[in-house]
């Protein structure tokens, strides 16, 4: 009777409880895991966004630097490849098609695109010595005639874009309004 009093009185933990909590650590783990591969996706887009972010302004600037009607300015990528920027439009609109919104429609084949007025633009990256390769398109629409205005649409997105949602980045697209000063 007394070895019976003395094995109830022990205090402790039970394999049950042991296995329980061993359980939920493990959950927590696994989730912990699985966040961090997210978070990385998402900055690798994030960086992607960016980075088209930034080569549309540069086209953006390079075309704004050109008086209307001078023709092309050229652009070099990081892989050397060389690529004249038509910086001229028309009344109804030149280069890349725009969807209904004024944004550049991607649906339009990269080879249908005026030339001129499309690249695939590859960026250094410092990080990992990859490039990246975006797709960048844009479109300028005169105002007036004789042209003294030009509305011009830059769009550019990176071209391992998929439909994953975790990976998908839309294309950037920015607008500006550029002219002939004194005229």
């Amino acid at each position: 009777m007394n070895a019976m009093k003395k094995f109830r009185k022990q205090k402790g933990t039970s394999l049950i409880e042991l296995m329980l909590a061993m359980l939920v650590l493990g959950v927590g783990l696994v989730g912990s895991a699985a966040m961090t591969a997210v978070s990385i996706k998402s900055n690798s887009r994030s960086k992607n966004d960016s980075m088209s972010t930034a080569v549309a302004k540069m086209v953006i600037g390079q075309i704004s630097a050109v008086p209307i009607g001078s023709g092309s300015v050229n652009i070099t990528d990081c892989a050397g490849n060389t690529t004249a920027v038509a910086t001229t439009g028309t009344t109804s609109g030149a280069g890349a098609a725009l969807t209904s919104l004024g944004r550049v429609d991607y649906s339009q084949s990269f080879s249908a695109v005026p030339t001129g007025y499309a690249m695939k633009y590859t960026a250094c990256n410092t990080v990992n010595g990859t490039n990246a390769v975006y797709d960048v398109r844009w479109n300028i629409t005169s105002i007036g005639s004789p042209a003294k205005e030009e509305m011009v649409v830059v769009a550019a997105r990176f071209l391992g874009t998929s439909s994953n949602a975790q990976l998908f980045a839309p294309a950037v697209n920015l607008r500006t309004v550029v002219g002939n000063q004194g005229d």
